[in-house]
């Protein structure tokens, strides 16, 4: 009996973005940067709720799988926007992992101290066909993509400890 992998949702919760990878098992599906429109939490709410309720009907994930906020780089507005998040996904029948982003740094490259850049560029080499991605993100002044490609990470990590 064939049994198919388990498909996660990877997040990388932000106030303006929310970086999104779809995997099936080690199978990158789905990946993008989706935009947090408005200036209040609810409009952001409201529009988070409308996106992983999108995701989740079109993809059937089983897993949540979101990267943890670290306390010093986040509010009490990004705290209440993953807190709806996780409840939103559990109320769907999702199960939900949390991953720092050290433990992401550690499972991904164990034998060096990466930055986010080289973290990228870690998962590029993975996959390959996200090297437009992280051309474009070496070029930008401010960090966009890297919200995506941690989403990515986030979802790997997951993969690889649980679903092989």
């Amino acid at each position: 009996m064939l049994i198919k992998p388990t498909k996660i949702l990877a997040v990388n919760p932000g106030s303006k973005y929310l970086g999104i990878a779809i995997f099936q098992g080690s199978d990158l599906k789905y990946w993008a940067i989706k935009v947090l429109r408005g200036r209040r939490s609810q409009a952001k709410i409201k529009t988070t709720r409308q996106i992983f309720s999108q995701l989740i009907e079109q993809y059937e994930p089983g897993v949540l799988a979101i990267k943890k906020l670290h306390p010093s780089r986040s509010s009490a507005n990004l705290n209440l926007l993953v807190r709806v998040i996780k409840e939103f996904s559990k109320s769907r029948g999702l199960k939900v992992k949390k991953y720092s982003l050290p433990e992401l740094k550690t499972h991904l490259c164990p034998e060096e101290k990466l930055n986010k850049t080289q973290l990228a560029e870690k998962i590029t080499h993975l996959y390959p066909f996200l090297l437009p991605e992280f051309e474009r993100e070496k070029r930008n002044k401010h960090p966009y993509f890297i919200r995506m490609f941690e989403a990515v990470a986030v979802g790997l990590v997951y993969t690889n400890r649980f679903n092989r």
